[in-house]
């Protein structure tokens, strides 16, 4: 199995950084006091998805599972209509129905403005969480009206303790050294997922994670060089 998607956290102890988003929605959760419109900007692989499906299953207590809409295939104001039609429907087996818009950014305008009145008026037990890369493209009436969490881009020094417990995970008396961890962070520009799927390459080329075999997996020039 690809091991990003086998290691992709389920719970917010599982979540690498991010400490203060976590504290603020597992409280909204705790308090009752959650609101019905997000928006979890964000590099690539930051955790903005993954901390979407996760306030998900806490506001529904694992029942059911969140709608999720890739805007990015899915972007016109049809595909809204659809979201406003469903929204009017009540979960029957979930407390709450809730909608994951990812790649929100790529929402044509007619879908905006379909979007802005749903958000102004959403229906009750009802959801939005919206993941961008880019708010700069999200429409100003829209991000008045969702409550915004700024995803950072995750320390190398993190990456390279969550690497290091997955390789631990999956080989057994295999050769490794630091460094090997180090590059594969590096490389990873701040994303987790990322990371992980270098480590995943490296894998796949020798079990064994040493310096130059993550050069050669990954057709980087070795700092010698």
């Amino acid at each position: 199995m690809n091991l990003a998607l086998k290691y992709r956290p389920k719970t917010f102890n599982d979540m690498v950084a991010q400490e203060e988003i976590i504290d603020i929605l597992t409280y909204q959760v705790n308090n009752k006091s959650t609101k019905n419109s997000y928006l979890f900007v964000g590099a690539s692989g930051c955790g903005k998805t993954t901390a979407a499906r996760i306030l998900a299953d806490m506001l529904n207590n694992g029942k059911g599972s969140p709608i999720e809409i890739d805007a990015a295939s899915n972007n016109g104001v049809d595909n809204i209509r659809s979201i406003i039609e469903q929204a009017n429907f009540r979960s029957i087996i979930s407390e709450y129905k809730i909608f994951i818009i990812d790649e929100c950014h790529m929402l044509s305008n007619g879908a905006w403005n379909a979007l802005l009145k749903l958000l102004e008026e959403p229906p009750l037990k009802t959801v939005f969480i919206l993941c961008t890369t880019e708010p700069q493209k999200v429409i100003p009436t829209v991000l008045s009206r969702v409550q915004r969490f700024d995803f950072t881009k995750i320390p190398d020094i993190k990456i390279i303790e969550r690497l290091k417990y997955i390789y631990e995970k999956e080989v057994s008396n295999a050769q490794y050294d630091n460094k090997s961890f180090e590059i594969i962070a590096k490389n990873s520009q701040g994303g987790l997922r990322t990371a992980i799927s270098l480590l995943d390459k490296c894998l796949d080329f020798s079990p064994n994670l040493i310096v130059n075999n993550v050069y050669m997996a990954l057709n980087l020039i070795s700092e010698d060089n």
